[in-house]
C-alpha cells in the first residue's frame, strides 16, 4: 500500500466522480431486484445471428486489416456509411465531417478536452444526462443550468442567462442538449426551440453540443430536424450511437462537426486510444451495408412502445395522488416528479431493501444539486411483469413516505 498519496493526485483527478448508474448497476445484479435503473438495451433486440455471420465473412475477407490499428478518424467505410444513415434525417456530413468514437461516452469527453479549462462557462439543461455532467466536470468548468418543460429546454430563460454572461465580457464554450426523448426527463425539444437556441447560439457566439442516442426509437408523433441539419453556420457538434440500436457492446458511436473541430477532435483522440477498434468497427459497416440497421428498428420500436405503454398504465394505477410523470413519445426513460418534501436518494436504500426495486435518483442529473423528489425510470430492460410489478412497489414504497 503506498502511503502519502495526499498531493499526488491532480485537481482534474481529484474533480472526477463515479457514475452513480454505474455504482448503482452493482447493487441491482442481486437476485430479487427490480431495476428501473440502467438504461440497458433489452438483449432480445440484439442481433446475435446476424453479427455470428457477419463477424466471420470479416475476419475470413479482412482479418488481415480488421484485427490491426486502424485510423484514429475511424474506417472510412464506416463513416461513408455513417454519413448515409444521418443523411435520412437532413444531416449533411461527409467523411472528413465524422470521427468514430469508443462510445458516445469518448466522444462528451473529447468535448470537454479540447474547449474545457477550469472555471469555464458551459451550459446545460436541467436535468440533463449524467454521462455528460461526469465527463465535463473532469475538466473543472462552471455548469449553469437552464430548466425545461415540456418542450426542451427553456430558450427564453437560457437567452437570460447568455444575456448575464455577456455583461461580465464572458461567454460559453457551449450549450449541451439532448434534444430527443431527452436523458433523463423523456422530453423532445420542439422544434421552434430548436431555432431559436440555434439563433442565440450565433448571436452569443457559442457552440452547441447536440447528443442523440436516442433519436432513432420514436414511437409516435413528428420528428424535429436534428440541430445540426438546421445549422447553417457549423456551429453544432453532434453525437450519436450504435449503443441503443445495434448492441452497446460494440462500442460503436460517432461525432460529426465542423472539419476543423474533427480535427481537433483527431489530434486529442490519437493521445487518448490511438484508435477505435478496428474489427467493430468492420463489423458495424457490414451490418449497415447490408441494410440490417434499418430493417430491425421498427421491431425496436414496437417492443419499446408496448414497455412505456405498460409503464404508464401502471403508474396511472398505482401511483398515489401528488405524483407525477412525463409521457415521452420514444427513447427509454421517463421522469417522475414526487410531492416536496420527498428525497429519493434517503428513499434508494428502503426501495432496494425493503421493496426490492431501484432507480436512479433525480438530483444527480442537476448540475446545481436540486431535485431531490425526482427519479429516472427506464422501461427497456425489464419484462411487462417486472414493470408491472415494480411499479407496484415503487408505489408501496412512496405511500409510506407520504
Amino acid at each position: 500500500m503506498i502511503e502519502d498519496m495526499e498531493g499526488l493526485y491532480s485537481a482534474s483527478c481529484q474533480a472526477m466522480r463515479r457514475s452513480l448508474i454505474r455504482e448503482l448497476l452493482k447493487l441491482t445484479r442481486r437476485e430479487g431486484i427490480i431495476s428501473f435503473a440502467g438504461g440497458l438495451p433489452d438483449p432480445s433486440t440484439f442481433p446475435i445471428d446476424e453479427l455470428v455471420h457477419i463477424s466471420k465473412e470479416v475476419l475470413e475477407k479482412q482479418g488481415r486489416l480488421s484485427l490491426q490499428y486502424g485510423p484514429t478518424e475511424g474506417d472510412p467505410r464506416l463513416r461513408e456509411e455513417l454519413s448515409r444513415w444521418m443523411a435520412k434525417d437532413g444531416i449533411s456530413a461527409g467523411v472528413d465531417n465524422i470521427l468514430v468514437t469508443s462510445g458516445s461516452q469518448q466522444g462528451l469527453d473529447l468535448v470537454g478536452r479540447i474547449f474545457l479549462d477550469p472555471g469555464d462557462p458551459i451550459i446545460v439543461e436541467l436535468p440533463t444526462y449524467m454521462g455528460g455532467l461526469t465527463a465535463f466536470r473532469s475538466y473543472r468548468p462552471e455548469i449553469l443550468g437552464v430548466p425545461l418543460d415540456d418542450e426542451g429546454m427553456r430558450t427564453d430563460l437560457l437567452e437570460q442567462v447568455l444575456e448575464g454572461l455577456r455583461r461580465q465580457g464572458r461567454r460559453p464554450k457551449f450549450i449541451y442538449v439532448v434534444p430527443d426523448f431527452q436523458n433523463p426527463s423523456g422530453i423532445t425539444m420542439s422544434r421552434a426551440r430548436r431555432e431559436h437556441l440555434l439563433d442565440l447560439a450565433a448571436r452569443y457566439r457559442t457552440l452547441i453540443v447536440e447528443d442523440s442516442p436516442y433519436r432513432e426509437l420514436r414511437f409516435e408523433g413528428e420528428a424535429p430536424p436534428p440541430l445540426y441539419a438546421l445549422d447553417r453556420d457549423g456551429r453544432v457538434i453532434y453525437l450519436s450511437t450504435f449503443s441503443k440500436t445495434i448492441a452497446p457492446g460494440l462500442r460503436i458511436a460517432w461525432v460529426a462537426a465542423h472539419e476543423e473541430i474533427i480535427s481537433r477532435f483527431v489530434t486529442a483522440k490519437q493521445s487518448m486510444d490511438l484508435c477505435s477498434p478496428a474489427l467493430t468497427q468492420a463489423i458495424a459497416a457490414e451490418f449497415c451495408a447490408r441494410g440490417y440497421l434499418s430493417a430491425r428498428i421498427p421491431r425496436m420500436i414496437e417492443l419499446y412502445r408496448s414497455k412505456r405503454d405498460v409503464m404508464l398504465e401502471s403508474l396511472e394505477a398505482e401511483m398515489p395522488e401528488g405524483v407525477s410523470w412525463t409521457r415521452p413519445e420514444g427513447g427509454l426513460f421517463l421522469w417522475v416528479r414526487l410531492p416536496e418534501g420527498l428525497d429519493t436518494e434517503a428513499m434508494l436504500p428502503k426501495a432496494i431493501e425493503e421493496e426490492g426495486v431501484a432507480y436512479v435518483v433525480g438530483s444527480g442529473f442537476y448540475a446545481d444539486g436540486s431535485g431531490k423528489n425526482t427519479m429516472r425510470l427506464t422501461f427497456c430492460y425489464p419484462s411487462p411483469e417486472e414493470i408491472r410489478e415494480g411499479i407496484r412497489r415503487l408505489a408501496r414504497l412512496i405511500r409510506r413516505h407520504l
